[in-house]
């Protein structure tokens, strides 16, 4: 597996064709009300835009209507009510966690904002959670999907490119052993950054030897 960071894309030839942000993320809602409720009130989102349907792709592809909210900067976020879908079961908490939307604000100022906001509508919302790079605030929308509202700690550099980098790297290589766990890509990262040290000292070296003989 190769990964190539940002700052080390090859930038010749004619470009290929690349994406340009989200348009728009899509989840199921049974709460249609509710739903454009909150997204209009409490978080401020216009509604922009609904599309009904029938007969969509296939006979038996339930009427739907598809309705979309502006999250700002060309990005929106859009709901699908399907006529006569039985309600799902609510997921496990550990994937209720792991699918959520981060909205992003720049400022600790912003953050606090949000969250008196929140808790003004009667919104459940966590207190500011730091990890890293960035610090949350974290609720739940009427359809119980987890959301976000972030601001940066600190831009992100090539560091931590090349550092993702030996770290997907290093996950690939694990994720198929029979017992992957984060002592064995720990151990494995390791192993990769004394390898690339080790050809870059190499490099040095033979630039050295080629100015000397210069």
């Amino acid at each position: 597996m190769t990964l190539t960071s940002p700052s080390a894309r090859p930038q010749a030839g004619p470009p290929g064709p690349r994406v340009d942000g989200v348009d728009h993320l899509a989840f199921v809602t049974w709460q249609p009300r509710a739903t454009c409720e909150f997204y209009t009130q409490v978080l401020g989102m216009p509604l922009v835009h609904a599309i009904t349907a029938t007969g969509w792709v296939t006979e038996d592809y339930p009427d739907f209507v598809h309705f979309f909210f502006d999250m700002g900067k060309g990005n929106r976020i859009a709901f699908f009510y399907y006529f006569g879908l039985p309600e799902e079961e609510p997921p496990s908490d550990l994937m209720h966690r792991s699918r959520h939307v981060a909205f992003h604000v720049d400022t600790e100022e912003e953050l606090l904002a949000w969250r008196d906001r929140l808790k003004a509508h009667g919104v459940r919302v966590t207190p500011p959670l730091p990890h890293e790079l960035i610090e949350s605030i974290y609720f739940d929308d009427p359809n119980g999907i987890q959301l976000e509202i972030t601001r940066p700690l600190r831009e992100m550099s090539g560091s931590d490119a090349r550092d993702a980098e030996l770290t997907l790297r290093a996950l690939a290589d694990v994720a198929g052993l029979p017992r992957p766990s984060a002592e064995a890509l720990w151990q494995r990262k390791a192993e990769l950054v004394q390898k690339a040290e080790l050809v870059r000292k190499a490099a040095l070296i033979r630039n050295d030897t080629e100015v000397a003989e210069s």
